[in-house]
Order: structure tokens, then sequence, then C-alpha cells
């Protein structure tokens, strides 16, 4: 081959590869480009073949919020992908999208690189033919000029190689999943989405947080059957704290009086909130509310509520309260 037609060659090949490598950096999506390409990547948990970036249920707009907030924290995209697909069960991964700019994103580099590797292995194949003996050797500076396409060739393949290697590695991310979410004002975080992280994170340590919000959520709308299974996960559970698991036994407790009418199921959780806090007023009342209404012994009751109203901490309109019930038992009222 002739020297012009190489340097040509040269020529064509890094413009090439000058192109794509400006195409790569201007086509780099912004955060917005960056939340709805991972958004159309994963799969809505409660929808037919949607996306959560396309699917209007509020777990997914609950998702993309996620997806959003990782992004603007700037977040790897794998691992923004990882933690969605740990944290909601049922998420699956979708095939990526394979137009516009996460195209170019994707092809740019392979297309330069694989320009790069082709022209010098070609390069190689092909040697520069040996010139006569009688020939003299060409000057120093002659060589410098031969030798300069390749350098810059080289360097630009470089480029390339590390720039490709930046957008397009396995930077794998811990999936924080549970821990993070309940970091958030969980006002704002639907009932359905933090079912899905729960049960996907059911052996988190910080889990028992969330599901005693869930939970005491339900036990606000009057849902029990919902509330009960996560207070019972909260008091069996080894890793709840003391105040976690003397809430959810005294819910269990009153649940099981107020909801069934049993009542010796309901003593008996409440004396074991009791084991762990002796000075839960809150525990204390309810047990006295059970044996006065439904063990019928108002002695027992009216002992209990005394020992409510010693506590100098206890509110006014509180203290009002339990005075009252203290003095219809008293005076030998029944249960209201």
């Amino acid at each position: 081959m002739s020297e012009r037609l190489r340097n040509l060659v040269t020529v064509v090949v890094l413009a090439t590869m000058a192109t794509a490598l400006v195409l790569l950096v201007a086509t780099s999506p912004n955060d917005a480009d960056r939340a709805e390409a991972i958004g159309t990547r994963i799969k809505c948990p409660v929808c037919q073949g949607e996306s959560i970036a396309n699917s209007p249920s509020q777990m997914a707009r609950d998702m993309m919020a996620l997806v959003s907030e990782r992004v603007e924290a700037g977040a790897d995209d794998q691992a923004i992908v990882d933690e969605l697909l740990a944290s909601y069960s049922g998420a699956v991964l979708l095939d990526p999208p394979a137009s516009g700019a996460t195209l170019v994103l994707w092809l740019a580099p392979l297309a330069a690189v694989a320009a790069g590797a082709g022209v010098i292995f070609w390069w190689r194949r092909h040697p520069s033919e040996e010139k006569p003996a009688s020939v003299e050797p060409e000057s120093e500076r002659s060589r410098t000029r031969r030798l300069t396409p390749l350098l810059i060739l080289s360097g630009a393949f470089a480029v390339i190689v590390v720039v490709a290697g930046f957008f397009l590695q396995d930077r794998d991310g811990p999936a924080a999943g549970v821990a993070d979410l309940a970091g958030q004002d969980l006002e704002d975080v639907s009932n359905e989405t933090m079912e899905a992280v729960i049960t996907a994170n059911a052996e988190h340590p910080e889990v028992d947080g969330m599901r005693l919000a869930l939970a005491e959520r339900y036990y606000e709308e009057g849902d029990f059957s919902s509330a009960f299974p996560h207070y019972l996960a909260v008091a069996e559970s080894l890793n709840a704290t003391e105040p976690q698991a003397v809430t959810a036994l005294i819910r269990l407790g009153w649940m099981a009086w107020e909801g069934n009418g049993e009542a010796e199921t309901a003593i008996d959780l409440l004396d074991q909130a009791l084991s762990i806090d002796p000075a839960s007023d809150t525990a204390r009342y309810l047990k006295a509310q059970v044996l006065w209404c439904g063990a019928e012994d108002g002695d027992a009751a009216a002992q209990l509520l005394e020992e409510v109203l010693t506590d100098p901490g206890l509110e006014e309109d509180v203290r009002r309260f339990v005075d009252a019930d203290l003095e219809a038992i008293r005076s030998g009222e029944t249960c209201a």
C-alpha cells in the first residue's frame, strides 16, 4: 500500500473515532432522560407488561420518584436498577430499549473500539515492504513523520476505550432498599409500595419500623385484618426494639378484644407488653378496660387505673378520662 493511501486510511479512522467520541459525550442523557430510560427497563409489579415509566399505578409512580431521587443523588444506573429489583417484589428487568440516545450511547463507543482494533490488526498483518539494501535508511524526520499517524491513532483509541469503559462498565452497588425508604417520610409512600418493600426485605433488620408504621396506618383505618400480620411479625421479631415490641403487643391485645371479644387472649398480650415495659400507661389502661368490660373484674381494673393515675407525666385530659372510668367502677357501674 502506498504511503499516501496509508495516511488517508489513518485520517479516515481518526475522524470516525473522533466523531464517535463526540457523539458519546454529546448524547449523554440528562437526569430526566436517565430516569426515564431506567424506568422503561423495569416492569411494574402490579401491571400487565408495563414499565414503571409508562404505568399510571401508584406503585409505579412511587418507584419512578425513587429513581429520580437516586439519579439526582448521582447514583449509578445499575445500582438504581439493582435497588428496585431488590426492594419491590414482582419487579423484573425488561429488555432495555434500543432507540434514540440510548442506542447511540451503547453503539458509538463499541463501534469506535471495533474500528480501532480492526485498523491495528490490519496494520500488523500488512507491514511496510522492506526497502532494497541499496536505498539509504530514511532520515529520523521521515521516520517520525511516518510514525505520527500511528501514535495519534493509538492515543485516540486509548481515549475511546477509557470513555467507553466509564459508561459501559458494570458497577455493582448495594441495594439499600428498605433502609433508604425507612429514612423517608412514609406519609408520601403508598400502602402497596410499603407492602412490596416489606415482602422483598422480610429479613432486613430495619424492616420492623416500616412494618409498624404500615400496621399503624391500617389500625387507624380500622383495617384490623391487614394490620394484624404486621403487628404479629414485629412482636415476634428478634430485631424489634423494646418500644416497637410493646406497641405491637398492645395493638394485638386491643384488637383481640375489640375485634373478636377475646378477653383472655387480650389480657395475655397486654401482660406481655407490661413484662417488657411495666410503666406503660397505655398497656395498663387497656388491660383495665378488658378486665372491667370482658372479665368483669372491677377490682383488678380499678387497681390498674389507680396505678395509671400515679404517673406525674400523665396529660390532664387523659387523667380526667381515667378518673371518670375509675369513678364509674367504684360506683358499681357496668362497662358501657
